[in-house]
């Protein structure tokens, strides 16, 4: 979902209320499935008297007017930003202390399935870094914290050997 409009204080007010509401509890028309955000950005700017309203929503592609049920092939770049995102979360929620939220842990570790099947970006640290993600893996499911601490600095070691050389 995006648009801009100019807008009164009065509607700018009752915008934000439904926006809250489906957030909540879910939208319908123009606000179906904002509920389920990677990502919302609003901003506001006093014009003249009126109110400049700019909304960016950004949802997964389940939400997208016209899916057919299978989500094509990423691009390697848009696939890479993906996985920094997540990677940021567990590195630094590890690094705390806490054990990171399983969804942030099975998109990392998908996407790192994914990644090693595109040719041509670090061929020759795949298998590493494969097996990096499978202890990776076995410990979050052991619930350990040190354990996936020990993981992921492995997994930071493994990354930064391939970027040295392909970033």
């Amino acid at each position: 979902m995006r648009f801009k409009k100019y807008t009164t204080q009065a509607e700018l007010a009752a915008f934000l209320r439904e926006l809250a509401e489906a957030v909540e509890n879910g939208g319908t028309g123009e606000f179906e499935c904002v509920d389920a955000f990677s990502k919302m950005k609003i901003g506001v700017r006093n014009e003249y008297g009126r109110l400049r309203l700019k909304v960016r929503v950004e949802t997964p592609a389940t939400c997208t007017p016209g899916y057919e049920g299978t989500e094509a092939r990423p691009d390697y770049e848009t696939l890479k930003k993906r996985m920094k995102s997540s990677f940021r979360m567990l590195v630094s929620m590890i690094h705390d202390g806490q054990t990171p939220p399983a969804e942030a842990v099975e998109s990392f570790l998908a996407d790192s399935g994914l990644m090693v099947t595109y040719p041509g970006y670090g061929d020759e640290f795949y298998e590493s870094y494969s097996r990096c993600c499978a202890a990776f893996k076995e410990a979050f499911e052991s619930g350990d914290v040190a354990r996936m601490h020990e993981a992921v600095d492995n997994l930071v070691h493994e990354k930064g050997r391939c970027h040295a050389k392909y970033a």
